[in-house]
């Protein structure tokens, strides 16, 4: 499918040279100057107040720290655009070198008097850890032995782990960060009391939505949070606590010793660049550090930037506590986000709300640390009605995280030639990638690898991995030419009626306790739910006008727990393999290095049905079973060019 005309084209400009004429922006210039290449502006602030529609304004090498305001745009003919000139890194700081003498406050923690909020502290460009109990793995971010469990006794609203005495510390006060009941969503709650002789805290029974689990008592038994905000949970390297009230800040930095001898930076502002309702502006080539950009409006191009740690959340779900004003978002129409790496995000990486906007050769990775579905790696919405006018996510690595990596919602979402990976990384009952409602109507899911999903096991032994799914009241979702792999549960499940599901290969699915489900087409009657779209009426029967055709299985059921699925026309000429796929495996040239076309002389090849708008072009006398076709150069999924790769 061709990229949307008239974007791809304004990222593919040449690195510009250092005497170009136009606006000239530099750290050692001045703003009472001219602006021009001999005698640059020192802020781009000032340049973006003066910029009129055609200008460019090159902005040379070095840091920056401040938050630049947009207001003023360009035209379709005449842009105005804010590039990094090729003599060096351009570097959007959000942070503040620390100032002050440290002085030492027992072993290896040091402590300065500073101005607050401290919302991250960093080290260069390496953010440090919020002080915490169980310590975080610097290591490995993921490491799931540094959440503690919940024990027996615990409920809605009343914590009781027998490992909170032992710590010696009074958490009434602190910050609970609870990964609990469901799972899949994650709140922040103050800890209201502590009680170190049962070993329990309690904190506010008002999470939500909760729905039908507060009177339930497992769900609550095998939860797993964290908690913060305590000076006594400062005790290893790479931990920081900010006493608001002292306008302290603590530390113990990495390799121990005077943090002073390192290059110390407390997070000051949470935005690099907003664009603030406006059109046909560019911003291109930046590196963000410890902050990020907002884009409000139309017909504006982000591309070729970096974004290192651009956002962190200290508070999630909480009612009566600010929310973290800094998130990296596009809201408008026709926007495009091009050749762009945001990594690090605590929360979401990037959310894209608006009608035709365009995500292209990017790279978001390890966002969603605590693992809540609120805050998928990258959050595609589209409000209006016209599946025409869908957003797009093209040719995009999208990779580690806590919960799902992207969602959609909205009709006409197209997600194509993605690499999306390793998701599910703290929470249960995770998909890949996720939509649902009759509002995706008209959205399509194509030409993508989606794989490594294998969250925790529920308690009863249910696993929760899921790779592409179209949950409740799923209306007209298509799903082909996927290849879909290493998940616990489901490769691809879609509820509701009136889907096509088509060409796609799907093994390596299931765990030691379930086989799994390949392909779940449920048929059940559509349950009721407290979140569901009451204007649709609930079927009887699920998928009973869905087509399933041309799919490399191991598996087609008709529900998760692994019925198999009914015969009956629309769904055919689906070949399956015994789980968990290794015959399938060896029917592909090499799954190993992500050739999955079929294999000479594989049972895949030429097995399929004439599917007029999915198979037009195939290489023998009938289609190929699967998502590649024997004979027809293959497709790749994930980012092209961009930071850190070579177009």
């Amino acid at each position: 499918m061709p990229a949307q005309p008239g974007i791809l084209l304004l990222g593919l400009a040449i690195a510009c040279p250092l005497n170009a004429a136009g606006l000239h922006v530099s750290p050692g210039g001045d703003d009472a100057g001219p602006g021009t290449a001999q005698a640059p502006w020192r802020t781009l602030q000032h340049a973006a107040d003066l910029a009129r529609a055609g200008d460019t304004v090159f902005v040379h090498a070095g840091t920056y720290r401040e938050s630049v305001l947009i207001t003023r745009g360009g035209t379709a003919d005449a842009r105005i655009e804010f590039a990094a000139v090729a003599d060096g890194k351009v570097v959007l700081d959000g942070t503040d070198p620390v100032a002050g003498k440290w002085s030492k406050h027992g072993g290896d923690i040091y402590s300065v008097e500073t101005a607050g909020p401290v919302l991250q502290v960093f080290v260069g460009e390496q953010q440090q850890t919020w002080a915490r109990w169980p310590n975080r793995n610097p290591a490995d971010p993921w490491d799931r032995s540094t959440w503690a469990s919940a024990g027996i006794g615990s409920r809605y609203g009343r914590l009781v782990d027998p490992q909170l005495a032992a710590t010696g510390v009074d958490w009434a006060g602190a910050t609970a960060v609870l990964n609990v009941a469901h799972q899949f969503r994650t709140w922040t709650r103050p800890v209201a009391t502590f009680e170190a002789a049962a070993s329990a805290l309690t904190y506010a029974r008002d999470l939500q939505p909760i729905t039908n689990y507060a009177d339930k008592e497992a769900e609550w038994e095998d939860d797993r949070y964290y908690l913060a905000g305590k000076l006594e949970a400062l005790d290893a390297p790479g931990e920081w606590f900010f006493d608001s009230a002292a306008s302290r800040l603590y530390f113990w930095a990495p390799g121990g010793g005077d943090p002073g001898r390192l290059p110390v930076a407390v997070k000051r502002r949470a935005l690099g660049v907003e664009l603030r309702d406006v059109a046909g502006v560019t911003i291109r080539g930046f590196r963000f550090v410890g902050c990020t950009f907002l884009v409000r409006g139309h017909d504006n191009v982000v591309a070729d930037c970096e974004l290192i740690s651009p956002v962190h959340a200290f508070h999630m779900s909480e009612p009566g506590t600010e929310q973290p004003g800094d998130v990296t978002e596009v809201t408008g129409d026709g926007n495009a986000v091009l050749r762009c790496a945001i990594t690090g995000a605590n929360t979401t990486g990037l959310a894209v709300h608006g009608r035709r906007n365009l995500v292209e050769d990017c790279l978001v990775a390890d966002s969603c640390w605590d693992g809540s579905l609120a805050f998928p790696s990258v959050a595609l919405e589209h409000p209006g009605d016209d599946p025409r006018e869908g957003n797009t996510l093209r040719h995009c690595t999208v990779s580690r995280s806590g919960n799902t990596l992207v969602r959609h919602s909205g009709p006409g979402t197209v997600i194509e030639y993605c690499h999306i990976h390793d998701g599910g990384l703290v929470a249960k009952d995770v998909a890949l990638v996720q939509t649902g409602s009759p509002r995706t109507a008209g959205s399509i899911v194509r030409y993508n690898w989606v794989h490594g999903c294998r969250p925790y096991i529920f308690a009863g032994g249910l696993t929760g991995g899921l790779g592409i799914r179209g949950d409740d009241q799923t209306r007209r979702l298509t799903v082909h030419h996927n290849v879909v792999w290493d998940c616990d549960r489901d490769g691809i499940i879609v509820k509701g009626d009136f889907n096509e599901v088509h060409h796609n290969t799907v093994f390596a699915i299931g765990a030691a306790s379930f086989s799994g489900n390949a392909l779940s087409l449920h048929t059940e009657t559509e349950p009721t739910k407290p979140w569901q779209n009451s204007k649709t009426p609930l079927l009887a029967v699920q998928n009973e006008h869905t087509r399933a055709c041309n799919n490399a299985l191991t598996s087609l059921t008709g529900d998760r727990v692994g019925t198999p699925y009914p015969d009956r026309p629309g769904v055919e000429r689906n070949l399956l393999s015994p789980p968990p796929g290794d015959e399938l495996v060896r029917w592909l040239e090499d799954a190993v290095r992500f050739d999955f076309r079929p294999r000479a002389g594989s049972p895949l090849i030429d097995a399929g049905k004439a599917l007029p708008g999915f198979n037009d072009s195939f290489a023998g006398a009938a289609p190929d079973v699967g998502a590649y076709e024997n004979g027809i150069a293959p497709w790749r999924a994930g980012r092209r060019a961009g930071p850190g790769m070579t177009p």
